[in-house]
């Protein structure tokens, strides 16, 4: 005894779904997507660019604009631990560091609605009592 139905071909074109699409879809001058055969070979994508389609590197930098793009981002990483040296003695300069003032200035309007949601907290709680 089988617990299961086999296939069979004929049992799959005369499913009553295809029968139903079929039907459905008899108004259309198109055939129907199964007896339409792609002709297309398959290609896959190149996992890497071609190599003369890149574009070819300028002319080599000159020494002294390496060594003033050296210099500049040794200046920049200095100042950077001067800031973070400063920040660690005095914690208190978090407070008017430039990330913080844009922080708020962007969550300006945040800030007002959870002033006026406390405000109306303490009014109604004064109102209770």
């Amino acid at each position: 005894m089988l617990w299961y139905q086999e296939d069979d071909d004929e049992d799959i074109l005369l499913s009553p779904a295809l029968l139903a699409r079929r039907a459905s879809e008899s108004w259309i001058d198109t055939p129907p997507v199964e007896t339409i055969v792609e002709q297309t070979s398959l290609q896959r994508k190149k996992s890497l660019p071609d190599v003369q389609t890149l574009p070819k590197a300028t002319e080599p930098m000159s020494r002294e604009e390496v060594s003033y793009l050296g210099s500049m981002r040794r200046e920049e990483v200095r100042r950077m631990n001067e800031e973070r040296e400063k920040l660690r003695a005095n914690p208190l300069l978090y407070l008017v560091s430039p990330q913080v003032k844009d922080w708020f200035s962007r969550q300006q309007l945040v800030i007002v609605v959870l002033f006026i949601n406390i405000s109306l907290a303490i009014m109604f709680f004064k109102i209770l009592t």
